[in-house]
């Protein structure tokens, strides 16, 4: 358990496989306060979301955050084996953070990961 995270609010792990050419285009993984189901029976707003690397992947599949980077650079997140990302899509009062918007590059190869 997470301090200050009830249980209805945890998902459950998901395996997902890339394979050549698979991408996830731009998307938040916050949702718009007025879009979250009232009494929360939705487990609420997410918090945080940890991305686990299962292989490395030498070329493409890069995790890219296009508002985190330096000097007007995206941050890019290369898939290595066991690498984790964790990130916080929404501040603490449940408001998604527009700047964590990310993508998945296209694989050029095969990718797993856990989320």
């Amino acid at each position: 358990m997470l301090p200050g995270v009830e249980l209805q609010q945890l998902e459950e792990p998901q395996v997902v496989r890339y394979t050549l050419g698979q991408k996830f285009g731009w998307h938040g993984d916050a949702l718009p306060k007025e879009m979250l189901e009232p009494g929360g029976s939705d487990g609420g707003q997410r918090v945080g979301t940890l991305l686990v690397y299962l292989n490395d992947v030498e070329n493409g599949g890069a995790t890219v955050f296009r508002d985190l980077g330096l000097d007007g650079a995206p941050l890019k997140v290369q898939p290595k084996k066991g690498r984790a990302l964790l990130f916080f899509p929404s501040d603490n009062g449940g408001r998604p953070d527009g700047r964590t918007g990310h993508q998945a590059e296209p694989a050029l190869g095969e990718k797993w990961i856990c989320q």
